[in-house]
């Protein structure tokens, strides 16, 4: 998360002064265009235009840079704060588990978003073993205290405190960002063939949340089930 806000900084910096980071970008450019006899143009501009950049101007770096360079760039900060940034809260909420700081807002928070994951729902229960988390931490020698998730499990012993060891694992194992769109469109073209190109969108929606979703178990009784609940001419029998 760290790396990704410095990364993020940078990028700003980089869009703050944006002319003259552009500026020694497109000298190389032409220093390199010219090494093989190349002119930069920019593209032909028309009056009034709808289907592309249409920039008044005469100077190619300044076209290049108001319609490659800076929609680049904010296309690229806004896919950091999208896909990291944005999960800094929920990461910020296991700190809890690792911090002698103790947070008993921020762990029932945290327990309520993983409730499925669980063995206990109840906030007495779950507070009662976070406290007894907290005390085992403060036992701990401050050299010795757990930096980070992978840490905390090695010192949390599973059957005396089983829910703050299963978040932990939780923690150790959630990714900063979340591959699920990656993994919608790697699977459209597996789906959608050269056989299914007239498919429908109704039908390639359903085959694509089976295939994205595999680990869902789904019987045919399910299917005939959920079938018979629509409205047919003739009685639907299962």
């Amino acid at each position: 998360m760290s790396l990704a806000e410095d990364t993020l900084k940078e990028f700003q910096t980089l869009r703050t002064n944006v002319d003259i980071e552009f500026h020694a970008i497109f000298e190389d450019s032409k220093g390199l265009a010219n090494t093989f006899n190349v002119d930069i143009s920019m593209p032909r501009i028309t009056g009034r235009q709808k289907n592309r950049v249409n920039i008044v101007t005469e100077s190619p770096e300044t076209y290049f840079r108001i319609s490659v360079f800076i929609p680049y760039l904010d296309t690229f900060i806004e896919q950091l704060k999208s896909r990291f940034i944005d999960h800094k809260n929920t990461i910020l909420d296991f700190k809890s588990l690792i911090s002698v700081e103790q947070n008993e807002t921020t762990f029932l928070k945290l327990a309520k978003t993983y409730t499925t994951d669980l063995s206990e729902c109840q906030d007495s229960i779950l507070l009662s073993e976070y406290k007894l988390w907290q005390r085992r931490l403060k036992n701990v020698e401050t050299c010795n205290l757990p930096k980070n998730a992978m840490e905390a499990i090695i010192l949390c012993n599973q059957e005396i405190y089983p829910n703050v060891f299963k978040l932990l694992q939780i923690f150790a194992t959630l990714p900063v960002s979340s591959s699920s769109n990656e993994r919608t469109f790697s699977n459209l073209k597996r789906i959608k063939t050269y056989l299914r190109n007239t498919i429908s969108q109704k039908r390639l929606n359903g085959l694509a949340m089976l295939s994205i979703h595999r680990n869902e178990q789904i019987t045919t009784d399910d299917v005939m089930k959920e079938l018979s609940l629509k409205k047919r001419r003739l009685e639907f029998i299962i």
